[in-house]
Formats: C-alpha cells, structure tokens, sequence
C-alpha cells in the first residue's frame, strides 16, 4: 500500500490551512479560526489517536513557524499533538452521531486556545481570553462546515487506498 498520496495530500491541506488564515485574514483580527486544528481532528476522527498526534504535531511546527508564529517554538507542535491524540479518542464513537464532529472540534479547540491561555498567564505571549473564546468559536463554527468536507476528503483517499 503506497501512503505517499495521503501524506502529500495531508501536508498540502496542512501547509494551505497554516498560510491561508495568515495572507487572507487581517493581522489585527483578535480572532481567527483555528484551519490546522479543523484538518488534525478530521485525520484524527478516521485514523485515531496515533495518526491524529502525527498530523497535529506536523500541523503545529506549520503554526509555530508561519507568521505571526508561536512561542516559545515547539510549544504549538507539542499543543497539537495533544488535540489530535485527544481527537482520535473519539474515533471509536464516530458512527453514534453526526454530532460528534461538533464535540470533537469544540474539545480540540478548548484544549489549544485553553492552553495558550495558561502560557499567556504564565508571561509567555500575550492572549486575553474573550479572543481566546472568540478563536474557540471561530474554530467551532468553521468547523461546522470543514470538518466533515475533510473528512470525506480523507475517506477517499482511504478508498483509493492511498491512507
């Protein structure tokens, strides 16, 4: 089985949801959808936990190095893969509920925006929290729309047999 495919298709999708937010949103927007973390849970809700932290920490070294970029560096990939892990719990569920794509981007999101919070508190970075909340909700209602595109996306790379 060749995953080259899906691991070219997934870097693409990673590396345009890194840049896109970055050029096409203005940088004074206290809030911006979280694109990485929305292609990390949908990876993470087909493949589990294990994939879902092999794409999340790919798709946080993208986030800590695109502009505006993260602090200290690696603590976005660290960040990442901990979603995705936390994503890919759900795998398990995803045939009770059209829902749970909803639950699954609200957990990644609180967790990420949570922890950035906590840093930012801690006197690293500077974050206010109703821009974190507002990037929660961002996330969650972009979510709404992407997740299940990308997850379908992703079921037919598995049909091809390229995941």
């Amino acid at each position: 089985m060749n995953h080259l495919p899906a691991i070219a298709v997934r870097a693409a999708l990673l590396l345009l949801a890194a840049l896109l937010p970055a050029v096409l949103l203005p940088p004074a927007l206290p809030a911006r959808p979280d694109v990485v973390l929305l292609v990390v849970v949908a990876v993470a809700l087909l493949h589990g936990p294990g994939t879902g932290a092999l794409v999340g920490l790919a798709g946080g070294w993208l986030v800590d190095l695109v502009p505006p970029g993260g602090e200290p560096l690696g603590a976005g990939a660290l960040l990442y893969l901990a979603a995705g892990a936390l994503a890919g719990l759900a795998r398990r569920y995803a045939t009770w509920s059209p829902l749970l794509y909803l639950a699954a981007t609200l957990a990644a999101a609180l967790v990420v925006q949570g922890v950035r919070g906590v840093v930012a508190a801690a006197g690293v970075g500077v974050a206010h929290p109703v821009d974190l909340l507002w990037s929660v909700a961002m996330t969650v209602l972009f979510g709404i729309v992407l997740v299940p595109l990308l997850v379908s996306l992703e079921r037919g790379l598995i049909e091809r047999g390229w995941a």
